[in-house]
């Protein structure tokens, strides 16, 4: 037998392969999976039943991480996804997977946002219920001030529908900022003064805020210059 074993032969694509997993997320199903090379995004199915019928959560491909924010809190589901090429749909992949999600709690769902004000091209950290799948954030930096955009969506929502189970409230990390220094903070919308943080040994400035869904929020932090820097501390002789 010609070539090696487990290698498809020639001209022959070799088989796909990834692995669906499940997350139960507060009014929603998390999924997620590492793409495979070559695919343009892969269809989310979903069923009541193990053995189907599944029939697709949304109507184009989607990238992981995916929420299904339709699930009934407390109703199991089982999901398979089937991925599509430049060639077309490929049948769905084997291996479906159990998800439930979970009723609301007496507080907003929370998730963590960690922004490197040192490197905002880097992208963004972000922990905790529906991280990614349906909170996302950008970050950019110039001459001392620094934005945070913060997003609430998911793919299979139209953005005109609030729904209210699924907001979140977010912890923003800013970090590399001048040590010891001074910050004027204010989130897009606020009517309020001007919050004004200051930064620790670590260069680190830490808010929360509430974010509906569909919605965003972004949050700017600009150096307070009539404050001066601290002085040094002489490291001696």
């Amino acid at each position: 037998m010609n070539g090696r074993p487990g290698l498809a032969p020639a001209g022959v694509p070799p088989a796909h392969r990834t692995v669906l997993r499940s997350r139960d997320g507060t009014g929603h199903v998390l999924l997620d999976w590492a793409p495979a090379p070559g695919t343009a995004g892969y269809l989310v199915l979903r069923s009541d039943h193990y053995e189907g019928p599944y029939a697709p959560l949304y109507r184009g491909p989607v990238l992981p991480p995916y929420a299904d924010t339709h699930a009934e809190p407390g109703r199991g589901y089982w999901y398979r996804i089937a991925p599509r090429t430049a060639e077309g749909p490929e049948p769905p992949l084997p291996g479906p997977v159990r998800g439930c999600a979970l009723a609301p709690g007496s507080a907003p769902a929370g998730v963590r946002v960690r922004i490197d004000a040192g490197a905002p091209h880097h992208p963004a950290h972000l922990t905790g219920d529906g991280a990614r799948a349906l909170v996302t954030a950008t970050a950019t930096a110039r001459h001392g001030t620094v934005e945070v955009r913060v997003v609430n969506a998911a793919a299979d929502r139209p953005c005109a529908v609030p729904v209210p189970v699924l907001g979140r409230r977010v912890t923003v990390e800013v970090a590399g900022l001048e040590p010891g220094a001074c910050y004027r903070m204010r989130a897009a919308g606020d009517t309020g003064p001007e919050a004004l943080a200051h930064t620790g040994p670590d260069g680190l400035v830490r808010t929360t805020l509430d974010l509906p869904m569909p919605g965003s929020r972004t949050l700017r932090l600009a150096r307070d210059r009539t404050r001066p820097a601290p002085a040094k501390e002489d490291p001696g002789p």
